[in-house]
């Protein structure tokens, strides 16, 4: 899976690309593009017939640069939301300091709910659909989380693993796909107001007030 480590940084003022971060960033574009590749063609074409072969032809790829990068075609058609995610951490680490976290992650996830309501309502009918994608979405969830962590920990000056920054960003991860899902399945009613009515719905069972990295965790 990709790691924050292999992101190139979006946070302002962070030193510029150099050749092994040029290299990185090429690799999660290819990463990206196979994935999004594999989505297009089994909305076109049906999950069951999408070839492996066929998706490195269409990126111009070898097989062996596609293995590695994925086992199999749904650890590849489910890593598009790793892209998807990519869009997120960079609101995020775009965001003026001053906005409050709950809302910075909100704003992100309201961000791809914009630009990609018919992309994300083709995955949620493929997943519901395939049983083989739907085993892949867990260990794409802890993927994600991992990077989500790193975002939400250097945003709070705290580290990933902090227990806190952890609980949060795995609930972020499944109340956006959540709450997307159940938008989407729905029929997307109301538009975009209902999809953040969703989302400030979710994030009223937390409380993130104390979460800035001055205050210590408190004793039981």
């Amino acid at each position: 899976m990709t790691g924050p480590s292999t992101r190139a940084s979006s946070v302002p003022g962070a030193a510029p690309d150099h050749p092994q971060g040029l290299r990185e960033r090429k690799k999660d574009a290819t990463r990206r593009a196979l994935a999004e590749t594999a989505l297009g063609l089994a909305v076109a074409h049906g999950y069951d017939s999408v070839t492996i072969a066929e998706i490195t032809e269409r990126v111009g790829v070898s097989r062996r640069t596609f293995s590695n990068y994925f086992a199999g075609k749904a650890e590849c058609l489910a890593a598009v939301t790793e892209g998807w995610l990519d869009d997120i951490i960079d609101a995020i680490h775009t965001a003026p300091a001053d906005r409050p976290l709950e809302s910075v992650l909100c704003d992100s996830l309201q961000l791809v709910a914009v630009d990609l309501p018919e992309r994300w309502e083709r995955f949620v009918m493929l997943v519901h659909a395939e049983p083989e994608l739907q085993a892949m979405i867990g260990a794409i969830d802890a993927a994600n989380t991992e990077q989500l962590s790193a975002a939400i920990g250097d945003r709070l000056g705290l580290p990933p693993d902090e227990i806190r920054v952890r609980m949060l960003s795995t609930f972020g991860i499944v109340a956006g796909r959540m709450c997307l899902e159940d938008w989407i399945l729905r029929g997307r009613p109301g538009g975009e107001q209902s999809f953040d009515a969703q989302l400030n719905l979710a994030f009223s069972l937390i409380d993130l007030a104390g979460l800035d990295g001055r205050h210590p965790i408190a004793g039981c």
